[in-house]
């Protein structure tokens, strides 16, 4: 199968943004020229929105998306976006495609059901951290993480005892600003359904 037949594609098309977000972005481009965000876990439904949401906000000149699967997009400022394959376990390679950007989005998550509890634990915390250390390395300004909610790195839970370890790690690093959003039950249309999700 071609990259192009496997690509994702977007589109900012059921994207509402209202008049407070597009003056906010306006704004912030006007104050902050030359901006560029990169986002990790684009092809994951929260990375996915995040994507949609970034370039129909059009407050980036580039928005770079590090994923395996590639990405296109469709609709106005599809030009900004940027697709760059990604090797988590390559932190000098990351640190080198990370530098030049002001902003990281992580959405990079998987489930114990999908990957096993290794696969999780690596996805969810050795390459979630991978990425944030090699965002700060690279000077990158402003980190927001995807977490989930009831994340603690006491908890008695695997999955919010995995989830607050990073959080705690990523506020112990120091950038000029960090975002850690913790959301709970996330409602949307998967390729795969989760457990908990057929049962709500």
């Amino acid at each position: 199968m071609s990259a192009a037949t496997n690509a994702l594609k977007l589109s900012a098309e059921n994207v509402a943004l209202g008049k407070g977000f597009l003056q906010a972005a306006s704004d912030f481009k006007q104050n902050k020229p030359g901006r560029s965000a990169l986002v990790i876990g684009a092809t994951g439904e929260v990375g996915r929105e995040v994507v949609k949401h970034l370039m129909a906000s059009d407050a980036f000149d580039k928005v770079t998306v590090f994923a395996r699967r590639p990405i296109e997009f469709e609709g106005a400022n599809s030009a900004k976006l940027v697709h760059k394959p990604v090797d988590f376990e390559n932190k000098e390679q990351l640190e080198r495609d990370f530098a030049g950007h002001s902003h990281a989005f992580s959405c990079l998550g998987t489930t114990r059901a999908k990957s096993g509890k290794d696969g999780f634990y690596k996805v969810d915390h050795d390459y979630a951290l991978n990425a944030a250390r090699a965002c700060k390395a690279a000077k990158v300004e402003s980190f927001s993480i995807c977490s989930s909610t009831g994340a603690n790195k006491d908890s008695m839970f695997f999955y919010t005892k995995v989830k607050g370890q990073v959080d705690d790690e990523v506020q112990k690093m120091g950038f000029a600003h960090t975002a850690i959003f913790r959301p709970a039950m996330i409602e949307c249309k998967r390729e795969e359904q989760r457990l908990a999700e057929r049962l709500a």
